[in-house]
């Protein structure tokens, strides 16, 4: 960013040179001559402020910091047997917190696990998905037996710390104990 701020400023100063020279031809020695490198370099500054833009934009890209595509879109959650059937599932579109664990009256929870097959192993507020610019971010909240995270890129099974966010990706796992909830 800062270099194509300076690419603007020399782009202007040579446009300042080129009118100074248009509008007082006769004061200036070797008009032609300066008037053509203020030309030139004007198109260099141009072309090199454009290019910064275009390389910002493609390193933004790189870095997964642009907004999802709609087939990269969360849209919900699916709790799964371990036969890979559907159990229960919990529509995330237009959300933009859920808390994961059970309910037992005295709170509210999006996504109850009290009935699932291994609810002993659930908090009663367990985990939270947070979306944020265009992304859901799950957070342990100090659960007694953790989340793990089962990528779906590299099919690779991550244990969580307590209190650091970890970015979804549609088609990874959640394992809030032994429950594994699927994000689609």
């Amino acid at each position: 960013m800062k270099r194509r701020v300076v690419d603007l400023f020399c782009a202007c100063i040579c446009l300042t040179v080129i009118g100074v020279a248009i509008l007082y031809p006769n004061q200036i020695r070797a008009r032609n001559t300066i008037l053509v490198t203020a030309i030139l370099l004007e198109v260099v500054f141009l072309i090199l402020s454009i290019r910064d833009k275009e390389e910002r934009k493609e390193a933004v890209g790189h870095l997964g910091m642009g907004l999802p595509s709609e087939s990269e879109l969360i849209t919900e959650i699916v709790l799964l047997s371990e036969e890979d059937t559907e159990l229960m599932t919990w529509d995330m579109y237009g959300k933009i917190a859920m808390i994961i664990g059970r309910d037992v009256k005295e709170n509210q929870v999006d996504i109850d696990l009290g009935r699932s097959t291994y609810a002993s192993m659930v908090d009663i507020e367990h985990a939270v998905l947070n979306y944020s610019i265009g992304n859901w971010y799950v957070e342990d909240l100090g659960s007694t037996n953790g989340i793990s995270v089962k990528k779906a890129e590299d099919g690779r099974v991550y244990k969580l710390s307590a209190d650091t966010p970890c970015r979804m990706e549609r088609g990874d796992c959640l394992y809030v104990g032994l429950n594994r909830l699927l994000l689609r």
